[in-house]
């Protein structure tokens, strides 16, 4: 069953909480742990990195791709 459209309004409140964070470390943790999880909820890695992947070539600059 799809979502709704208050469901999706719901999870939309929550990932910007997510990227609002004054903090960048905070702010790429929180996405990294994210990320994860993602990947252990659909159980499909290739599929979140897709997505993910999809997401960054949107930006007009290339993404910083290091891990701390």
């Amino acid at each position: 069953m799809p979502p709704s459209q208050q469901q999706l309004d719901d999870l939309l409140e929550r990932l910007i909480a997510l990227t609002d964070q004054p903090d960048p470390v905070d702010q790429r943790d929180s996405l990294a742990r994210l990320s994860l999880l993602l990947i252990e909820a659909v159980d499909d890695a290739a599929r979140v990195q897709s997505a993910v992947d999809e997401i960054l070539a949107a930006r007009l600059e290339p993404p910083a791709l290091h891990i701390p």
